[in-house]
């Protein structure tokens, strides 16, 4: 492919007429997987060349600032109606650069740069002042994710989504319908709405982008489904037999590494949660995702799937209680996240700060380490913000962090009162792994205590919601405990 293309580009008699050809590069090198920094590079250079230039280095007064003047531009009742009285753009030049720029978000979005809210922007701000065009409504829907991920503004930026749907209602292009689709119900909506209730829709969206031909969108849906059924406690048995179908679609149609790669480790981590070998024979939690693999990845620029695999890792880790074996990791990579801004508000770091800030309890009532505690405070912290907006996805969770907290100053009846609210939370709002692990931590800290009265039953129940989930590796490793 790249000796065709270098033909086009060499023979071509204008810039112009290379836009196709320059299309088809920065698709083939966003999908090599390894190469997304550089496919993003060479969109900035196209783009450019179109009359977009952006900074290279921007700094966070530049993002903010540009996100509050979009902000004010598009949201309220007057300025929807503006946005869906827009007439069709016309100039050809910013219609290439649009395009471009659609393509560039995605790169943006894999290597989590800070470019997105930027050209997220731009785009509204060509399609205010030129006009509309098919990839207008995806820059407004990801205007509406960067008021979400950078802003934590939840209400604003699920309005503005809405808004996008509603102006796409109108619009017959399939792509553009389900690349929207797959970026409201799989990156906003699940702040506001009951994450169970999303992955129905997530699956529509999936097996509408294979009915359209849409493989690159139809891939990016089954993998973000993915993540969200293994954290939010789908059945192990059925899901591990969707995810190989998946996996083995991907493999046989289109090799796309990048989504390969981040799927993986969800049938690694089955596998380990259901104590049955992968194809490699690795199942334990300390073999399939190691320290070099997430290394790796933050060396070639794969941050979204270096954040994938800790999730899953710091998941079984604390769930097969390999804390010591895991210490290391977590004091490296939660800092470092944190430090980074990876921290926001995005799915998978919903995960990486929940078990993250589970593990950093542990460790603090061992070590009395303030590094740890630090850790912990902040995903409390994040965790109070995000039950505000969904009691429903986040108090269970928020319930159990603060549990451990009390236990770990020593608070031992707030303590207790906060197991029980946890998994009375995990009950109600159906998280049964959650659940699981709710009766664990529960039983241990009683038998800590000496309230003996309640580790039998606690233990017995969450041996039933492991078991209903599925986890019967977990199961075996927990009635072998002493």
């Amino acid at each position: 492919m790249t000796r065709s293309l270098d033909e086009v580009f060499n023979n071509a008699n204008r810039f112009e007429d290379t836009l196709r050809a320059a299309h088809v590069k920065l698709t083939h090198l966003r999908m090599s997987g390894n190469l997304v920094s550089e496919a993003f590079a060479y969109g900035f250079q196209v783009v450019e060349q179109l009359g977009e230039s952006f900074p290279a280095a921007p700094d966070n007064e530049i993002i903010v600032k540009e996100l509050l003047d979009m902000k004010q531009l598009v949201t309220g009742p007057m300025n929807e109606s503006k946005l869906k009285s827009l007439p069709e753009m016309a100039d050809s030049t910013k219609k290439e650069a649009m395009a471009f720029l659609e393509e560039m978000l995605v790169c943006s979005y894999q290597i989590q740069s800070i470019h997105l809210p930027l050209l997220a922007c731009r785009m509204v701000r060509i399609s205010l002042k030129y006009g509309w065009t098919k990839s207008s409504c995806v820059g407004l829907v990801c205007l509406a994710f960067s008021l979400v991920s950078v802003f934590s503004d939840f209400s604003e930026g699920y309005s503005l989504a809405k808004t996008s749907m509603s102006i796409a209602g109108s619009d017959k292009d399939k792509r553009v319908h389900c690349s929207m689709l797959m970026i409201t119900y799989g990156m906003i909506n699940i702040w506001k709405e009951p994450i169970q209730a999303i992955l129905p829709q997530m699956k529509d969206v999936y097996n509408m982008s294979l009915k359209y031909g849409l493989i690159d969108n139809a891939l990016a849906t089954g993998m973000f489904h993915a993540y969200r059924a293994l954290f939010t406690g789908s059945l192990l048995q059925p899901f591990s037999k969707e995810v190989a179908l998946f996996m083995r679609n991907n493999s046989e149609r289109h090799k796309r590494r990048l989504i390969h790669l981040c799927v993986a480790p969800i049938f690694n981590g089955i596998s380990c949660l259901r104590g049955i070998s992968s194809k490699s024979g690795a199942y334990n939690v300390d073999e399939f995702i190691t320290e070099e693999h997430l290394a790796e990845a933050l060396q070639n620029k794969e941050t979204t799937f270096c954040e994938c695999m800790l999730a899953i890792k710091l998941m079984c880790s604390f769930v097969f209680r390999r804390l010591h074996e895991i210490k290391p990791i977590a004091r490296q990579y939660l800092e470092l996240f944190e430090r980074q801004g990876s921290a926001s508000a995005q799915f998978i770091n919903i995960y990486c700060i929940f078990y993250g800030g589970l593990l950093s309890l542990h460790y603090y009532r061992e070590s009395r380490d303030q590094f740890w505690m630090d850790r912990a405070e902040h995903a409390i912290q994040k965790m109070e913000v995000w039950t505000v907006e969904s009691v429903w996805n986040f108090e269970n969770k928020l319930l159990l962090l603060q549990a451990e907290r009390h236990y770990a100053f020593g608070e031992m009846d707030r303590a207790a009162e906060k197991y029980k609210l946890a998994q009375k939370s995990s009950k109600k709002h159906r998280f049964l792994h959650e659940e699981a692990l709710t009766c664990e931590l529960a039983a241990a800290f009683h038998e800590k205590t000496g309230n003996v009265q309640f580790v039998a039953e606690l233990i017995d129940r969450a041996v039933n919601c492991y078991q209903t989930w599925g986890a019967e590796g977990k199961v075996e490793s927990l009635l072998l405990s002493p």
